[in-house]
């Protein structure tokens, strides 16, 4: 017994600790499988979403050859046609595309045409009338108002048009509202709104087959959300009768688990011989590449931000320009502080170091979360504020004006300095360009830095930055 236990005491402790280290490489596998397959079924649903939205698309484009027309403008809303709207929206739409279903709502959004396939006339969704569906088109009806009250009559437009999947029983039809307009504006609207086309496709067979089939998916089903397991993949793609939405389910694809399973033989036989080398090469890798990206992402952060404040610097206002103007409106606010000299030269350069970095904290804590920082260089900054309307853009820079002109404690050395802000509004659509924008705003900081310190001015127009540059120069 007592040889025993000896031996158990010098050979258990060896024992347990292979055991545990095979137990940690059994486990790290199903982990990581775990994480892979998560991530494959993440992009296939994405996947499986966008293809819905380009299919929806690829549907709401050949719908402009009837909406984007002049003739269409002229003889639905500025003399009403009914022949010409049954021949050429009609027919022409049931007869020539997968259209079952044809509405036209007047600028008043009352339905003053209607057509329906005579081959669809019984199916469920069809067969509750014109009225029902038009009244079920409702919500994209006011999306497309929504959108048509920002279009801007310049040049071919783009199509205003807005869809969704609609179930009925065992009825799916793709409903789209479609604004009609005017490409080359022989004729034009009466008034501020235009009519609006409604439009239903079935689809063909049942729903789950058609995207099933379309989308290479297995075992599809369409279910409400919370019908739906845990383990299934899914995709929002339908309104149900009931209002509630309606998901296309599928099994996931889980190619490392498959993997996992067919390669467990041969990872059990050669665990025993790999596990110390294995351990220590994938710590030493670890290692590797976590200072690999450390060292990418200081390198990102170096180019991108001013190394004193942290603020992102001139070479990334360009593109945080383009993605904020391309979202809606955008102000553009360009400032520089009043009296930074006179500290820099009486205190020394790092005192004015320490001077910036507060500063910039200041404006951080003093801006919106959606608000973007920059340092240009010096003591000049510019702040990108998107949906910001221009009066309560000037408010804001007012406030970040008091907020600056607070007193600073500078190792122990209480100063102070002041900041005036020139405004520029680029409005949604309008193609400005960011130096163009900059440009205006600028002129409108040395218009502010004429008047005095911690005047806030807004550029009044496109040619504000010509002849604030000329004060500019007349300031110098």
């Amino acid at each position: 017994m007592t040889a025993r236990f000896t031996q158990f005491k010098l050979v258990g402790p060896a024992i347990i600790l292979i055991a545990i280290l095979l137990t940690g490489l059994a486990a790290v596998p199903y982990y990581g499988v775990a994480r892979l397959d998560a991530k494959i079924r993440e992009r296939q649903e994405t996947l499986v979403k966008r293809n819905i939205s380009i299919w929806i698309s690829d549907v709401e484009f050949a719908l402009t050859a009837w909406t984007i027309w002049d003739e269409s403008i002229a003889k639905l809303d500025n003399s009403y046609d009914p022949e010409w709207a049954d021949r050429n929206i009609g027919s022409s739409l049931i007869g020539t595309s997968r259209t079952r279903f044809a509405a036209i709502l007047d600028a008043g959004d009352y339905m003053i045409y209607s057509k329906t396939a005579d081959e669809v006339l019984n199916r469920p969704f069809f067969l509750r009338g014109a009225e029902v569906i038009t009244k079920d088109a409702g919500s994209l009806v006011a999306h497309v108002r929504e959108r048509e009250a920002g279009v801007r009559a310049t040049g071919i437009p783009n199509p205003v048009a807005f869809s969704k999947i609609e179930v009925i029983g065992s009825d799916a039809v793709l409903l789209t509202a479609s604004l009609f307009q005017p490409d080359f504006r022989t004729a034009t609207p009466r008034g501020a709104r235009a009519p609006v086309l409604v439009s239903a496709v079935p689809i063909a067979g049942s729903l789950q087959e058609f995207l099933g089939n379309r989308f290479l998916l297995d075992d599809a089903a369409i279910g409400p959300l919370n019908a739906v397991s845990p383990d299934r993949a899914r995709a929002e793609i339908a309104v149900g009768q009931d209002g509630q939405p309606e998901v296309l389910s599928w099994r996931p694809l889980t190619p490392a688990r498959d993997l996992l399973m067919q390669s467990l033989p041969l990872v059990a036989s050669v665990a025993i011989v790999l596990v110390a080398g294995g351990l220590f090469v994938a710590r030493l890798s670890r290692r590797a590449v976590v200072s690999l990206v450390e060292a990418e992402q200081r390198m990102r952060h170096a180019a991108t931000h001013d190394f004193l404040t942290g603020l992102a610097n001139r070479s990334m206002i360009a593109t945080e320009f383009a993605r904020l103007s391309s979202a809606g409106s955008l102000t553009v606010a360009c400032l520089d502080l009043d009296g930074f000299k006179s500290v820099n030269d009486r205190y020394g350069h790092a005192a004015g170091d320490e001077l910036l970095k507060q500063v910039a904290a200041r404006l951080r804590a003093g801006t919106r979360q959606d608000d973007m920082v920059f340092r240009l260089g010096g003591d000049e900054f510019a702040i990108l504020m998107p949906s910001v309307p221009l009066g309560e853009a000037e408010w804001r820079c007012r406030q970040l004006s008091s907020l600056l002109s607070q007193p600073y404690v500078l190792d122990g050395i209480e100063a102070s300095v002041g900041a005036s802000f020139g405004l520029g509004e680029v409005p949604p659509g309008a193609g400005e360009s960011c130096d163009d924008a900059l440009k205006r705003a600028d002129g409108a900081l040395y218009a502010a830095k004429a008047k005095g310190r911690g005047t806030v001015v807004a550029s009044s127009g496109a040619g504000f930055a010509s002849n604030a540059a000329n004060s500019r120069s007349r300031l110098r």
